[in-house]
Formats: structure tokens, sequence, C-alpha cells
């Protein structure tokens, strides 16, 4: 199994099949984070300042991968909706696809 933070050959997608989605990964971040940062003892202004920063940049990227699964989703519904009205299209862009070796 390739490691998980090594970039991925162009067209392979088989080292990558069983990969958790952005968002998975994304609220297991902010899970940790929440659990590591949820209690602080406020008289430590450095703990403060390092827990506000750290649930930070977990809300950033839960709500960065929000987003993306939120356009997946527009992609996908408008890539449905061409493919039943012009289904000679839908064959062809398939087609070009798999020789690329896209979304085998």
């Amino acid at each position: 199994m390739p490691d998980r933070f090594m970039p991925v050959p162009a067209g392979n997608t088989a080292l990558i099949a069983d990969e958790p989605s952005d968002l998975a990964v994304a609220v297991t971040v902010a899970r940790r984070m929440l659990a590591t940062f949820s209690t602080v003892d406020h008289g430590d202004h450095a703990a403060v300042d390092l827990a506000h920063g750290a649930l930070t940049e977990s809300l950033r990227i839960l709500l960065r991968a929000i987003d993306r699964a939120a356009e997946r989703q527009k992609y996908e519904a408008v890539r449905r909706s061409v493919d039943a009205q012009f289904p000679a299209v839908a064959a062809f862009l398939a087609a070009d696809r798999v020789e690329r070796g896209e979304g085998q």
C-alpha cells in the first residue's frame, strides 16, 4: 500500500480506491482537534492561543472540504443532466476518459 501522503501517478486510481474522502478526513481532523483542545486553562494565554489557532484551522479545513463536496455534487448533477439530454456526447466523453485512464 502506498504512503497516504505520497502523490499518486496520473491515471492510477486503483491505488486510492479505498482512501477516505476529503470530507471524511476533515471530520476526523476536526474531531481530534476538538478532543485535544476543547479544555484549556484560560489562565495560560499561550495555551488559549494555541487552542484557538488549532480549532480555527480545523474549522477552515472542514469548511473547505464541505465546499468541495458541494461543488462535486453540483458537477455530477450537471453531468447527469447533460448525459441524459445528449447520450452520444456522453458516450464520446466516457470513451475519452477511459482512453486517458481516468475514472476506472
